[in-house]
């Protein structure tokens, strides 16, 4: 049985962040890790409910936040001025997580925009007591090649029309499944409308950065995306992974799955493999195994190598993934 509740956090500048807690029953013993969640562009907390109780079942905590200006949260509609807001309410939002659960385990999880998010958070903030990274399909790099003039025509709109719609999110490419699909589409705090100029200019900086700055990341390190994603680029997940300075690090590729992997056909293998990442970095089950040098480890599905076909650094530009 799982227990979902709800609270507000208060950001930096006054807005109200809503937040989703789904704990499990463990009997009275104490939870065994906390898994926090960043959500992706256009969606909400809400969405991973069904992934909170598949944790649930192995006593893990999931609490995930509405970003500002996304479902329940206060904001202008998937707006956000400077991409560093994103990191200090994410800095709230862990600082109120550690806060509740105390010494418990602690995983930052962030999926697509949430996973920039995520990624840059901890490149940039160093946080001491995060026991590993999770990336669903981040947005490293847009799901399509950008021209060079796009680009910079849309860092001037940015700058002169701040809040002006530069591109809309295709739900039909989030998953395979259709119900999902018609699911998102129906769902009122789901925003597919258009992503403001700023929103996009800050997400493409965003990117370089993170790719910039990867060998600074030194957590143990979960990436996971689908071959077939035209939202947030494989390729870039591939090339992260690879300069990434972590020595526990793994990638996982699913051949044909698209941007949500976690909502697409054959989800439960996913789910699955991600839960045994989980479980294995748990304290209790590290004290079991015999004690080694972490070696890096990459576990990747057959598929072409996007990589390889690609720039060696992301293509930015206006038009991007989620």
């Amino acid at each position: 049985m799982t227990t979902h509740s709800v609270s507000h956090l208060q950001a930096s500048d006054g807005l109200s962040l809503y937040v989703h807690c789904w704990l499990p029953d463990t009997g009275g013993e104490p939870v065994r890790g906390v898994v926090a969640i960043v959500h992706g562009m256009g969606e909400h907390g809400g969405r991973y409910a069904r992934l909170a109780e598949h944790f649930a079942a192995s006593g893990l905590v999931t609490v995930a936040y509405d970003l500002r200006g996304h479902g329940r949260s206060d904001g202008a509609r998937i707006f956000v001025d400077r991409f560093d807001a994103y990191l200090d309410d994410t800095e709230i939002f862990l600082t109120h997580v550690r806060t509740t659960f105390g010494p418990a385990p602690l995983f930052l999880l962030g999926h697509s925009m949430g996973g920039a998010i995520a990624a840059l958070y901890t490149i940039t903030r160093a946080p001491a007591n995060l026991r590993g990274l999770i990336l669903s399909s981040p947005a490293l790099a847009p799901g399509e090649p950008v021209a060079p003039w796009m680009a910079k025509a849309g860092r001037w709109v940015s700058r002169w029309l701040p809040k002006v719609p530069v591109f809309k999110i295709d739900p039909n490419l989030i998953s395979r499944d259709k119900a999902v699909v018609a699911e998102a589409k129906s769902d009122p705090l789901n925003a597919y409308g258009g992503t403001p100029a700023r929103t996009a200019a800050e997400l493409l900086d965003a990117m370089a950065r993170i790719h910039a700055n990867a060998g600074a990341l030194h957590l143990p390190l979960y990436i996971f995306h689908g071959t077939a994603d035209r939202l947030t680029a494989p390729w870039a997940s591939e090339q992260f992974y690879g300069n990434a300075g972590s020595q526990d690090k793994t990638l996982r590729l699913y051949p044909g799955y698209f941007h949500e992997t976690l909502n697409d056909l054959d989800r439960e293998k996913v789910v699955d493999e991600l839960t045994q990442w989980l479980l294995q970095h748990l304290p209790d089950a590290q004290a079991t195994q015999t004690a080694q040098v972490a070696q890096p480890t990459q576990s990747i599905q057959p598929a072409q190598s996007a990589q390889s076909a690609q720039p060696a650094q992301p293509a930015l530009g206006a038009h991007d993934g989620v």
